[in-house]
């Protein structure tokens, strides 16, 4: 019984081969296109595929770095609220110099820094209108800061509260 599969499998192999053989030359070139078009499909949509994946990464990356940006800056909000508590613990200790409201003060600057709040180093620089408000004017240095009036903040490298300083205006 094996033999009869086997003799039937040889033969239809055989014949098939003559069918192929049997083939004129359009039609082989028929086939040939055929093959080229159906590769050139496969490609096409191999580079769908890349594109349409790529675009999904991208958006993955976008919709990541959105949703950080709204929780920095819902933070802002709160951070701007707390950092007058901060300008009274300040002024309290310019008036009393009291240690213990100096060690407040420099807890309360390390809990905004462990946020990724740091202050903006103002006296003795130049003034920078992009980080600084000038509320005052004096003999000076021409455009140095020379007095901090009001700390200044970055929240993540961007402005959180501009610094309130003193400006230099010549002699």
């Amino acid at each position: 019984m094996n033999n009869d599969n086997d003799k039937k499998k040889n033969e239809d192999i055989a014949t098939d081969a003559m069918e192929v053989e049997d083939l004129d030359e359009t039609e082989g070139e028929e086939v040939i296109d055929e093959l080229e078009e159906v590769k050139a499909q496969i490609e096409e949509a191999e580079n769908k595929y890349k594109r349409a994946l790529a675009d999904y990464q991208n958006l993955q990356k976008r919709v990541q770095d959105e949703k950080s940006e709204w929780i920095r800056s819902a933070n802002k909000e709160l951070l701007l609220r707390i950092l007058t508590v901060l300008d009274t613990l300040i002024l309290a200790y310019q008036h009393t110099q009291d240690k213990n409201v100096e060690v407040s003060i420099q807890q309360f600057l390390d809990v905004l820094k462990a946020e990724g709040v740091t202050k903006i180093e103002t006296v003795g620089k130049k003034f920078d209108p992009n980080l600084m408000e000038a509320i005052a004017t004096d003999v000076g240095e021409d455009g140095s800061v020379l007095e901090e009036l009001r700390i200044g903040f970055l929240l993540y490298d961007k402005l959180l509260r501009a610094a309130q300083v003193k400006v230099g205006k010549g002699k």
